[in-house]
């Protein structure tokens, strides 16, 4: 039995590798509070995780969430960078929770009661454009009220039935330009913040890292795959 774990342990690593998840950035870029997640004496110029910390903090991570979900707590997935986009929607969508993956609103969560009227625009012209009222409104107005809508859906549309602050945030690359914005808000909001995190970033004041490669599309898919298989091992 001894054997049979280790060598299921051992084929879990050789998936995490070929999915590139253990590559970090250049070693000029590396945070220091990166450091206690990357392979020691590692003489290439590029850092590597050691991937056992990567699965042991996956592995939290899915705890983590899972029993939030348990306590009905709300989770926002935020990944408003194209490689991560695609899992983000997906981890928001089979958990049943809020998302947002084309781009970070400034405010949304310091100025949250101004962004709720935004949502609930968002509803509002959703509505219309189902019922067909939007087809009585003259053609220039319905055109400009038709951009204004798909606009809104891509920033908005993965959040649009979130009532209140979230109680947890996940975020693919905390040093992403856009994501920084992100995380100080969720700082100053008290929200805890899981994270997938390359090698170049600041987790001081992170609940739960998840050291990867938050950079490569393979990896990261690969990551939010191994995490919605663990949260929803979990609440079986």
């Amino acid at each position: 039995m001894e054997e049979e774990n280790k060598n299921n342990k051992e084929d879990i690593i050789k998936e995490f590798l070929a999915n590139g998840c253990h590559y970090g950035r250049a070693k000029r870029f590396t945070h220091p509070s990166m450091r206690i997640f990357l392979v020691k004496n590692n003489k290439k110029n590029i850092e590597i995780f050691d991937i056992n910390k990567t699965i042991e903090k996956l592995n939290e991570a899915g705890n983590y969430l899972a029993n939030a979900i348990k306590e009905k707590k709300t989770i926002l997935f935020v990944g408003a960078k194209p490689a991560a986009e695609k899992p983000i929607q997906k981890i928001g969508e089979e958990l049943g929770m809020p998302y947002m993956v084309y781009k970070w609103v400034g405010g949304f969560l310091t100025n949250f009661d101004t962004i709720k009227t935004r949502l609930i625009y968002l509803k509002e012209l959703l509505e219309k454009e189902a019922s067909g009222e939007l087809e009585n409104y003259p053609p220039q107005d319905r055109q400009r009220i038709l951009r204004e809508l798909d606009k809104m859906k891509k920033i908005y549309g993965g959040a649009i039935n979130l009532e209140n602050l979230p109680d947890i945030i996940f975020i693919v690359d905390l040093n992403f330009k856009s994501h920084r914005t992100a995380v100080r808000e969720a700082l100053k909001k008290e929200i805890p913040i899981v994270a997938i995190c390359g090698s170049d970033n600041n987790v001081e004041r992170v609940k739960i890292v998840i050291p990867a490669n938050d950079k490569a599309p393979r990896s990261i898919s690969f990551l939010i795959d191994y995490l919605i298989n663990k949260i929803k091992e979990k609440l079986q």
